[in-house]
This record gives structure tokens, sequence and C-alpha cells, in this order.
């Protein structure tokens, strides 16, 4: 059973730390938890992917040193009192240390629902720019971070191919980024879209189209003239994954039939 829901948000280049740390202050203001710690990113004396520090800081501490160009990435923290792992976090990358564009956060669904992450979106999008974000389900939170970063092999559908999707990205990679307008990582409860996604062509007709032929295929709400919020019964998440799949819309999409039997040897 899924213990937390979590979001990533892909497409950030525009946000920069200082705005960052306030979208960060939002949501732990919407989810209602306090942040016990904070702290950012720093490299080592080796100056290497492998060599990265931790560099734990109050909150004051982070906003000057986000203010001063000394801290580029960080993450806030609501730990947990029994000790484990963590209650909530709220983390944003760059390309500094080998990773890529990205916000990542996760919370237990007793304090971050569905309606809480299109809050966030909503406030986020007036007036931030930003291109595809996602809302989900994992087993703890640390494996709701791994999968914002598609890191340690971490999936959240049986029918998914981890590690795909991080050779899109940007940072170390140098990927193409195509889930920006061309395609997408797999279909999530929440998908929040732009219009040149909308476009993308299925089965001879737009993804926009396609969307609103079947009350299975999910709601789409607009959140501003650039972006909307794509919502799936959680039912339907297989079979809507499986038609884009199978038409190559899906970065991390895999098939959960084999497209053949195997054959016996003689």
């Amino acid at each position: 059973m899924h213990t937390t829901n979590a979001m990533a948000i892909y497409g950030i280049e525009q946000i920069t730390p200082e705005t960052a740390y306030e979208l960060g202050m939002l949501f732990f203001q919407i989810i209602g938890l306090a942040i016990t710690s904070s702290g950012y990113y720093k490299a080592g004396k080796n100056i290497s992917e492998e060599d990265i520090e931790f560099i734990e800081a109050s909150l004051t501490d982070l906003k000057r040193e986000i203010k001063a160009n000394n801290a580029t990435s960080f993450r806030l923290y609501c730990e947990s009192e029994s000790g484990a792992l963590w209650d909530a976090s709220f983390g944003y990358s760059t390309t500094d240390f080998g990773g890529f564009y990205h916000i990542d956060a996760q919370a237990d669904p007793a304090h971050f629902e569905r309606g809480d992450f299109l809050d966030f979106i909503n406030k986020f999008c007036n007036p931030n720019p930003l291109s595809y974000a996602i809302f989900y389900s994992a087993d703890d939170v640390s494996e709701g971070l791994y999968y914002a970063e598609d890191e340690n092999l971490v999936s959240i559908y049986n029918y998914e191919s981890p590690g795909l999707f991080s050779k899109e990205t940007g940072g170390r990679f140098k990927g193409a980024e195509r889930y920006k307008n061309k395609t997408l990582r797999m279909v999530y409860p929440i998908n929040i879209i732009n219009k040149e996604h909308l476009s993308l062509q299925i089965k001879g007709r737009s993804l926009r189209d396609w969307i609103l032929s079947n009350i299975r295929h999910g709601t789409l709400k607009e959140i501003s003239n650039k972006t909307w919020a794509w919502e799936i019964e959680s039912k339907n998440l297989e079979q809507v994954n499986n038609d884009l799949g199978s038409e190559g819309m899906l970065i991390s999409w895999k098939s959960s039939h084999p497209s053949r039997k195997s054959k016996l040897l003689p």
C-alpha cells in the first residue's frame, strides 16, 4: 500500500532559487506541516558528482545563501518524530551537480492530497511558467523523491521501465527533454500539461480530442492559457497508459504482455 503522495515539476529553468524558496514555503503552508530542517548542496573538495555535501542551514541562513548565489539546489524537510525518514520534503534542483532542473515534493496522504497539489499548481502558475508536472503515489517518501529524479530504478507501475526517463533529462545526460512538449513520461492521477502536449496525435486525433471523447480517458481543466490539469481515475490508469504507450507517446512505458509466445527448444 502506498504511504506517500508526491509531485514532480519539470521544465522550470526560468524559476530562480529565490522563487523556488518561496514556493517551498508555500508547499508547507498548503500541507499544514512545519519545516523542521533545511539545507543546500555544495560540491566537496574533489568537485565531482560523487563528492557533493548537504550543508544544513536554518531557513534564515538558507535564504541568505540563496540570495548570495551560494545555494542553487536545496531541500526543506519536516522530520518525522518517529525517526523514520521524514514526513514531508520539498526540493529544488538545477544542473549544478549533475542533476537537472526540477522541483520535487513528498508528504503523507493525510496532508498532501489531490486538492492540495492542484492548489499548489494553481498558485505556482500565477505567474510562474512550467512545462510539465505530475502527481503520483509511492511506497514511501524516499521512493517518491527517487522517482521524481528517476534514480535507484524506482518505478510505480509494473508496465514501466525505470531509467528511461532520466536519459531524457538535461544535466549530465544531456537528454532531449522531449517531456516538455513532445511526449509524456507516463500517465498519472494528475498530469499538468501544455498546449503542445494536447496537440500530440493519438489514433488520428489530438490528445485533447481523445481525452474529451470518453470519460474513462479523464477530464481536462484549464489552469492558465498555457497549462491544463488532466485528471484520471485510478481504475482507468492502466488502460490509458496502455493506449498512449502503444502509440509511442510515453517515455517509460513497456508492454505488460509479451509480443509473442516463447518457443520451446526442440
